[in-house]
């Protein structure tokens, strides 16, 4: 990861790499560091506790978890710690960078091949086949914006694709937020891939 964003010809990365719990504190108490790039895995403790840990001390911190493993507790588990993103290893390089670029700018990051493996769990789910009732209570507006924050997309992708501005997708997205009794968007998400509700004929 290092060689690869170091020697990105598109935009300059100065990337310092701390392979346990101290060097990570002492690398933070020594440099600005814009992006936090964390794995799941780390020696003495896992990657979510160290952001946690991280997290105490610096509030501000921009943490990506980096893991082989999408699994939505994973998932979950990240974004109580206080990261603000979830990226399975096998990212594209382009997709590392984009990923990157976008934490910086304040969007909550979940890499596709996140999303596509927890749909492929949720195939087995019985609930897939049910419509809830917080379904019937969004606009149609409401689900088509639920249905691309299902698909990853990110305020600025969702406002260009419907054409809407950038507080107009906030504000959608608190009605829903409260429609659907979850706090963030990566709940939003889970609920809506649990329920399959791209597959709910939109009326």
């Amino acid at each position: 990861l290092k060689q690869t964003l170091e020697h990105n010809e598109e935009h300059e990365f100065f990337v310092t790499v701390a392979n346990h719990h101290e060097e990570v504190f002492k690398v933070l108490s020594g440099q600005n560091i814009d992006i936090i790039l964390m794995d799941i895995h780390m020696p003495e403790k896992d990657g979510i506790r160290l952001t946690n840990d991280i997290i105490r001390q610096k509030p501000d911190a921009k943490i990506l978890i980096l893991t082989a493993f999408g699994y939505d507790d994973y998932v979950q588990d990240a974004m109580k710690a206080g990261a603000v993103g979830f990226l399975l290893k096998d990212i594209t390089s382009d997709e590392l960078v984009a990923s990157i670029l976008g934490a910086s700018a304040g969007t909550r990051i979940v890499s596709p091949s996140v999303f596509n493996y927890s749909r492929n769990q949720n195939e087995r789910n019985p609930d897939r086949n049910i419509v809830p009732d917080w379904y019937n209570q969004l606009s149609y507006r409401n689900r088509e914006i639920l249905i691309l924050v299902m698909r990853g997309y990110s305020n600025e992708e969702i406002a260009e694709n419907l054409h809407l501005s950038n507080q107009t997708v906030k504000n959608y997205l608190s009605i829903i937020y409260s429609t659907l009794n979850v706090k963030n968007r990566f709940q939003a998400m889970r609920m809506a891939m649990k329920y399959h509700i791209d597959k709910i004929e939109i009326h």
